[in-house]
């Protein structure tokens, strides 16, 4: 390693499947945490009660907080999205908010936009719906659309692209399709092989190499300044989404740093389309992603850390020298930013080896995420094969969702070889303190929810069978004697009131979820009137009592109280214990089962029909 110019091991490369003793270590990593944790507890309640208060204290206090800071960050983000979008339907107007400046005509020509939408058996009115509201974006004409399909669906898939090529051509500046054979390889570092997991981030391999060799024969010379976004096929993105991401990147151009070229851009997603007629299993983890994803992405602008999630865009070139999707992956928006991440790392690296005099602060993870204050609109699972088989579609969703857990064993494992592979003298505090944040993320996100969840439960049963009080704790504990005399453990360990724990968090979810819904869905229906699909919108939110605002909060608040950790036990707790079995022994051999997304008939707009697709090719 003394060579200033050695190829270091490309540890961002690292794959849980390959064949080394570290890799099967790793993938054994998150279920080894969760039952090292579970038996600490089953072993406080038998042998040392006050190490059982002090287990649950810990993760009491820290879920608390997690939930609390990221339910703050959405009410304050819901107020950043309400303002954007007010300043943005009023353009005349001199105020602006503090996220919005002024339109550039300019930016248009200097970016090109790619966006790929990877589908199998998606319902063709849906795409169609995604399509309409992607051709009202501005500068639609400049787009390059791909529908990402799969070999697999056969002639079905074939005249779904032959169907919407017909009525959407004429929209973007092209648009193609791109079809991922069946039954490829991904090739590892340790020269092992694996069959391509069939899904979303297989289908993305083919589809961006595929389209990236197309633009690169149309126009070599603009390949740069192509910003590439990934999106699902019920992806809704406001209007101005695309031109928000142009504008960005031209400022971040004029920067020394290049940090165009080292950005990622999310927008919060909101999954209530038709939210009001979902099922509750399908409502409950709306709440849940919702305030998680729309609270992770407003406390970016704050300083806080997220990672993209489901519909964001990069530079294509970033992209391609990261080779973002592994094709034995599911998880493909965290594995996108964790190899991304570790990616940058490399090269900042390589050149604090190479370039010692412009390079003495050693390793600088240069990948930034920016958020965009415009959101995202999708929808929940909806089954057409009647109600009750809309649970049995939210089990396939949340075993797939819960499959990410894979990405801290990936996380950990390039991690190990980043520490094997980097010298001493590459070391930064940038670089400890950019990876502490996104491990502590990845453990709030797939450790902490199960073992607090089985420490509260541990804890009230101990409390039943003492009839309802511990013998280090008094039964008559006071506010004063819980946080500020000599019980702590008691107060905070749920020993003094198991409620605590969870009704404050649960008043955050339900105000936070209550504010996403009125500044992306109920203000902007209010003045949808000759405006497009986006804006109409409104999540079918039904009036109570002859207001709209009081139906959503009531539905909010009734399936937060009383169904929202009902539904958490299968599709959260389980769900996340199955995954961690799988991933341990399987890895990421997983079988791919595509979500139900009912496309809504009633609308009139965006859907298949003759009139709209008139109107759809007659817009200018």
């Amino acid at each position: 390693m003394g060579k200033v110019d050695v190829d270091l091991y490309p540890f961002h490369n690292a794959n849980i499947h390959e064949q080394r003793p570290a890799a099967r270590f790793f993938r054994a990593v998150p279920l080894g945490l969760v039952v090292a944790c579970i038996s600490a507890i089953v072993y406080a309640s038998f042998r040392d009660e006050l190490l059982l208060l002090a287990l649950c204290a810990v993760m009491n206090v820290a879920l608390w907080l997690w939930i609390t800071t990221t339910s703050v960050f959405g009410m304050m983000g819901s107020w950043v999205v309400a303002e954007e979008l007010k300043t943005r339907s009023q353009p005349r107007t001199p105020e602006k908010s503090p996220f919005s400046t002024p339109r550039n005509d300019a930016d248009s020509d200097s970016v090109m936009h790619l966006i790929v939408f990877p589908n199998y058996k998606e319902e063709e009115s849906m795409l169609a719906d995604t399509l309409v509201c992607l051709s009202e974006a501005e500068d639609s004409h400049n787009f390059h659309v791909v529908l990402a399909m799969e070999a697999r669906e056969g002639d079905t898939g074939e005249k779904k692209i032959s169907t919407l090529q017909d009525k959407f051509s004429r929209e973007f500046a092209s648009f193609t399709a791109t079809v991922h054979p069946a039954d490829l390889n991904q090739d590892h570092l340790d020269d092992s092989v694996d069959l391509e997991v069939p899904g979303k981030a297989s289908n993305l391999k083919w589809a961006v190499n595929q389209s990236y060799k197309t633009l690169r024969l149309q126009d070599s010379n603009r390949i740069c300044n192509v910003i590439l976004t990934v999106a699902d096929a019920d992806c809704m993105f406001h209007p101005d989404y695309f031109s928000a991401i142009t504008k960005d990147f031209n400022e971040l151009r004029e920067k020394p740093e290049g940090q165009h070229q080292w950005s990622m851009w999310q927008a919060p997603q909101l999954s209530y389309r038709d939210h009001w007629h979902a099922p509750v299993c399908s409502r409950a983890w709306t709440y849940i992603s919702s305030m998680y994803e729309f609270g992770g992405t407003s406390g970016l602008y704050w300083g806080g850390h997220h990672m993209v999630f489901s519909g964001y865009s990069m530079p294509l070139q970033l992209a391609m020298n990261v080779q973002c999707w592994d094709g034995d992956i599911i998880a493909e928006d965290h594995h996108a930013y964790l190899k991304t991440f570790f990616y940058s790392a490399h090269t900042s690296a390589s050149q604090s080896l190479s370039q010692p005099g412009l390079w003495d602060d050693g390793c600088q993870p240069m990948l930034q995420v920016r958020p965009i204050f415009l959101p995202v609109k999708s929808t929940p699972v909806i089954s057409s094969e009647g109600y009750w088989q809309n649970f049995v579609e939210r089990w396939h969703q949340s075993k797939r969702h819960a499959q990410g857990v894979a990405e801290l064993s990936y996380f950990l494992l390039a991690l190990w070889d980043a520490m094997w592979t980097l010298p001493a003298s590459t070391y930064s505090f940038c670089f400890f303190y950019k990876i502490g944040r996104i491990l502590a993320r990845l453990i709030f996100m797939h450790i902490l929810p199960i073992c607090q969840a089985v420490g509260l439960g541990v804890m009230t049963i101990y409390w039943l069978i003492y009839t309802r009080e511990l013998p280090s704790c008094p039964n008559d504990l006071t506010i004063e004697d819980a946080f500020g005399g000599q019980y702590p453990l008691c107060a905070l360990g749920g020993a003094w009131n198991l409620v605590w724990p969870m009704v404050v968090p649960f008043v955050c979810v339900i105000c936070a979820n209550y504010a996403m819904v009125s500044a992306a869905f109920l203000n902007p229906a209010r003045s949808a009137k000759g405006k497009g699909i986006w804006y109409k919108e409104d999540s079918g939110i039904e009036p109570k009592c002859g207001s709209r605002s009081f139906g959503a909060f009531l539905l909010i608040a009734y399936d937060c109280t009383f169904f929202l950790s009902i539904m958490m036990i299968p599709y959260g707790l389980f769900a996340c214990i199955y995954a961690m079995i799988s991933v341990c022994f399987y890895g990421n051999r997983f079988t791919y089962i595509t979500a139900a997304k009912a496309a809504k008939e009633k609308l009139t707009y965006g859907t298949m029909s003759e009139e709209v697709s008139s109107e759809v090719k007659e817009q200018p």
